[in-house]
């Protein structure tokens, strides 16, 4: 499998804004630190992982499946005020006795939430999925992020184009309904990137701006949300919220990255790895399964534009649409992606497809070093893990081609000698 090279330590300056293009100033600084400080706690306990121990032991348990009989594949779902939400998405409504190769791909607009599951101790079958009012739109394969103000929902495509809209879900526990919010729309439309949040500052990574492969960027940008909490953006007073343009991905563009924010001391860092994008001189269709890793640092952007990004360790394997989580304030767990050994193979395959190989990795930010762990039951892709009190949750997404999953799980994360 072609591996991307490996890259510099300092990445070039930013090329441009789109919004503000500045680095942020001391006070801004500290804000932020304090905002993630407040956010480490979290992380950390969730886990209950020492950095340098063992590698931890995973333990998966089903929540209430998806109410949608298929699943869905590139859903938004994100998690505010405690409810886990999932909207939109895209199947294959295929009947029985019916080809499911000849059937055509559907995209979603609905909208669910369990409220409260109580995922800390598994016993999520006694909460029950609730449906909302749908998204104004079917949308499938965008970018989400969860921040303390809700679910920030990037992009997307309906099947004939990606889109620019970005959208604030937060969920009114009193109400039980979710509150839509528009927000700043994407410089230029996009879909099958991803996002991660530090707090109240969203990040996204990679995507087309099409639906064909050879659309793929490296675009990075950022949308602050803080300002939102300011009178003076609520009395109309300050300038409107805008996506920031970051340095570009150093090693290269790509569609479907893996994400991950990892709350540190320091205010927290941001992980973009794996991805696809079009194989150079390789025939129609061919891709580059990409295993390349790198880490980017607000902080040590603040101080040096040219220093954001740095180079880490690649993957042992590609992870593609794959999803991941901070494990503690020193590691990454991803699990689920595409290897990208069958890729070439599914079209011939077709529902002889044995399915994504399960997978578990673990990064350790301080080794810069990667291990495997004991892998899941199922390889659920296309799909973003949540963190939440006591570990992760991961809810529908791919299994093979054209097969989704409505099963939803919540995995806790424990150290070796539990």
């Amino acid at each position: 499998m072609p591996r991307a090279a490996r890259l510099p330590h300092r990445a070039s300056p930013p090329a441009g804004a789109a919004g503000t293009n500045r680095r942020d100033s001391p006070r801004l600084t500290r804000v932020r630190r304090a905002c993630a400080t407040a956010c480490i706690g979290l992380a950390m306990v969730a886990p209950g992982v020492a950095a340098n121990a063992a590698p931890p032991r995973l333990t998966w348990r089903p929540l209430p499946p998806l109410p949608d009989r298929l699943g869905v594949a590139g859903p938004f779902v994100g998690t505010h005020h405690g409810a886990l939400v999932v909207a939109g998405g895209a199947n294959f409504p295929v009947t029985a006795g019916e080809d499911r190769w000849s059937v055509a791909k559907q995209w979603h607009a609905a909208v669910w939430v369990l409220p409260a599951p109580k995922v800390a101790d598994g016993a999520g079958d006694t909460a029950a999925w609730e449906g909302m009012p749908p998204l104004q739109r079917p949308v499938a394969y965008g970018a989400v992020a969860s921040t303390t103000h809700g679910i920030v929902c990037i992009g997307g495509e309906d099947g004939t184009a990606a889109g620019t809209a970005v959208t604030l879900l937060a969920w009114d526990a009193v109400e039980r309904r979710l509150r839509a919010r528009a927000l700043p729309p994407l410089p230029r439309p996009l879909a099958f990137a991803a996002a991660a949040a530090l707090c109240d500052v969203a990040y996204l990574a990679g995507g087309q701006h099409g639906t064909d492969a050879g659309s793929a960027t490296d675009d990075f940008l950022r949308l602050d949300l803080a300002a939102l909490d300011s009178p003076a953006h609520r009395d109309g007073a300050a300038a409107p919220l805008a996506w920031e343009r970051l340095p570009r991905i150093p090693s290269g563009p790509r569609a479907f990255p893996v994400v991950v924010a990892r709350p540190t001391a320091a205010g927290g860092v941001i992980h973009v790895m794996s991805g696809r994008r079009p194989r150079v001189g390789g025939p129609p269709g061919a891709i580059e399964a990409l295993l390349d890793h790198v880490e980017f640092d607000p902080a040590r952007y603040a101080v040096d534009a040219a220093s954001g990004f740095r180079s880490r360790a690649d993957l042992p394997h590609a992870a593609m649409a794959g999803t991941g989580v901070a494990a503690g304030p020193s590691r990454v767990v991803v699990v689920s992606g595409d290897d990208g050994t069958l890729w070439e193979r599914g079209a011939t395959l077709r529902d002889a497809h044995p399915g994504f190989q399960p997978f578990a990795l673990l990064y350790d930010a301080d080794l810069d070093r990667w291990d495997t762990l004991a892998p899941p039951p199922v390889n659920q892709l296309a799909t973003p893990a949540l963190p939440v009190a006591g570990g992760f949750v991961l809810i529908s997404g791919e299994v093979r081609p054209r097969h989704r999953s409505p099963r939803a799980w919540h995995v806790t994360i424990h150290a070796a000698d539990d």
